[in-house]
């Protein structure tokens, strides 16, 4: 991983410096204090990856990572900051930020590590990537061919779940808006409509099985809910999220499961290999680890 050279932009010493000093052993990092810096920096060499905070003085994230993509349109780009994410999603939508991550206390360093990872090489897929390296656990793997088949899947999860944990959150509500995503609104027609009515009686065909895989290590479980559809992109997604978070989506309800999963999961991690496949992931912390403004990943690869 050290090949991957990655650029780390905040305004904050210390966090420049607890950056640098963990993931120094992963990938080639450089720090910048400031805008001006960081661009000086990408006018001598190149980079695979700049993370950029949001509030800065003279030119802040925005505006950078903007001029970024001007300069530098091969350079991937993300956003972190202490700030609500909700507040920039329209930025992410028009731009070609990666994810935006949440300068959280206590700061999630083996998460954030694999969602750079992710970001530089495209490996995304699969709720073992997400789960602890030396404790994760894929406990359980399911083909779904039915609509039917969904809600038993959900049940058998979440009572898996019960059972390891004595708690459950909000997990039921969010696999069951993931399931109902993918059961009725990834298989299409040739036009593009969808192929199924809102919670009929549905058949899958082989190619539109849905897999579903439930993980866990010693500070979080999860599950994820794979199509082989791929008919969600990322500007889809955005924009129905923000049109969510603006309010604009409450008549019509369009985007409304993903919206609800990002509300109630702590982290939704959302990854789309266009025309091929889609899979979305919620994870939960024990004990409420981790909590605060929530994180935006989504990895189109």
């Amino acid at each position: 991983m050290g090949a991957y050279r990655v650029m780390f932009v905040d305004d904050e010493d210390y966090v420049r410096s607890m950056l640098s000093a963990y993931f120094s052993d992963k990938f080639d990092v450089v720090t910048a204090g400031s805008a001006a810096e960081a661009l000086d920096l990408l006018d001598r060499e190149a980079y695979d990856l700049v993370i950029s905070d949001v509030i800065m003085p003279e030119m802040d994230g925005i505006g950078f990572l903007t001029e970024v993509h001007k300069r530098f349109p091969k350079v991937r780009m993300a956003l972190i900051t202490s700030s609500n994410i909700d507040d920039y999603i329209d930025f992410v939508r028009e731009s070609a930020v990666c994810s935006v991550i949440p300068k959280a206390i206590p700061f999630n360093f083996a998460e954030v590590e694999k969602i750079i990872t992710g970001i530089l090489t495209g490996e995304v897929f699969g709720i073992a990537r997400y789960l602890g390296s030396d404790d994760g656990v894929v406990a359980g793997t399911f083909c779904v061919k039915s609509s039917g088949e969904a809600h038993l899947v959900r049940d058998k999860i979440v009572e898996e779940i019960e059972k390891k944990f004595s708690q459950v959150g909000d997990t039921k509500l969010v696999l069951d808006e993931i399931l109902t995503n993918a059961v009725y609104h990834a298989p299409v027609r040739e036009d593009g409509s969808e192929k199924y009515a809102m919670f009929s009686e549905v058949a899958l065909e082989p190619s539109e099985y849905i897999y579903v895989e439930f993980g866990y290590d010693s500070e979080k479980y999860g599950v994820s809910v794979l199509d082989n559809c791929g008919t969600l992109t990322r500007e889809t997604v955005l924009s129905k999220m923000e049109r969510q978070i603006k309010g604009e989506g409450d008549k019509d309800n369009s985007g409304r499961g993903l919206h609800i999963c990002r509300l109630f999961a702590d982290r939704l991690i959302v990854n789309i290999e266009r025309g091929k496949r889609t899979e979305v992931i919620a994870l939960n912390f024990l004990n409420g680890k981790y909590s605060g403004y929530k994180p935006l990943y989504i990895n189109e690869v």
